[in-house]
C-alpha cells in the first residue's frame, strides 16, 4: 500500500483498529505491507476496499492473495502491481494483478522487458517528455485533458508527443503506440531495484 498524508505510526494504529489482531504491518514513509488473514481472493479484496474507505481517498492498495506457503510470492506480486499502477499514473484505489495483467505479463519476459526498457530510455531521461507521457496515460490518451493537467498549451503537448515518437518510433497518439509506450514505462519501472520487502527481512 501507499498512503499520502499519514505518519507511519498513525497509519499503523488506524490499520490495527480496523483489522484487529492477526495482522502484520510494515511501513516506511507511508508505503509498505499489510499482511492480513483472508479465506480467498474475494475476501482479501473486500477487506482492502473497506480499509481504503476507512483511510480515505489518497491511498493506493494492491492486493495479492496466496496460501501461507506462497506468501513471499504474494508480497512480490503486490509490490510489482503497486509499482506498475503508480508508474502509469493510475488513480488511488484498490488494484490487483487483473488491472495490469498485460503490462505484468509482458515485463515478466526478460528479453521483452529489456527491449522495452531500452525503447523508453530516451523518454525517461527527459523529465518534460516523461511527465507528458505519464499525463497522457493518466488521461487515457486524451490530449486536451493531459494538456490541461500539465497546464500547457495544446500545441506544446503535440510538440512533445512528436518528440516522443521521434525518439521511440511509436506514436503516443495512436492506440497501439500508447499501449507499447505504457508497457515500456512499466518495464522500466520494474527494472529499477526493488525496495527491501517484508519477505526479505
Amino acid at each position: 500500500m501507499q498512503a499520502l498524508g499519514f505518519t507511519d505510526y498513525a497509519l499503523t494504529r488506524m490499520i490495527g483498529r480496523f483489522c484487529g489482531t492477526g495482522i502484520l504491518v510494515r511501513l516506511s514513509g507511508g508505503r509498505g505491507h499489510v499482511l492480513a488473514p483472508a479465506g480467498d481472493r474475494q475476501q482479501a479484496l473486500r477487506l482492502a476496499r473497506r480499509m481504503r474507505a476507512e483511510l480515505g481517498d489518497a491511498v493506493w492498495i494492491s492486493v495479492a492473495w496466496r496460501p501461507f506457503q506462497e506468501l513471499a510470492g504474494g508480497v512480490r506480486e503486490a509490490e510489482d502491481v503497486l509499482r506498475i499502477v503508480c508508474a502509469l499514473g493510475r488513480p488511488p484505489e484498490v488494484h490487483q494483478l487483473d488491472d495490469v495483467a498485460v503490462e505484468f505479463a509482458v515485463v515478466s519476459n526478460p528479453e521483452v522487458s529489456r527491449r522495452l526498457t531500452e525503447l523508453i530510455e530516451p523518454v525517461v531521461t527527459r523529465p518534460e517528455l516523461l511527465r507528458t507521457l505519464e499525463a497522457l496515460i493518466a488521461a487515457d490518451g486524451n490530449r486536451a485533458r493531459a494538456a490541461a493537467d500539465l497546464v500547457i498549451h495544446r500545441s506544446t503537448i503535440d510538440y512533445r508527443l512528436g518528440r516522443i515518437e521521434a525518439l521511440t518510433g511509436h506514436s503516443p497518439v495512436r492506440v497501439r503506440g500508447l499501449q507499447t509506450l505504457c508497457t515500456a514505462l512499466a518495464a522500466h519501472t520494474l527494472a529499477r531495484p526493488r525496495s527491501p520487502s517484508a519477505s526479505d527481512r
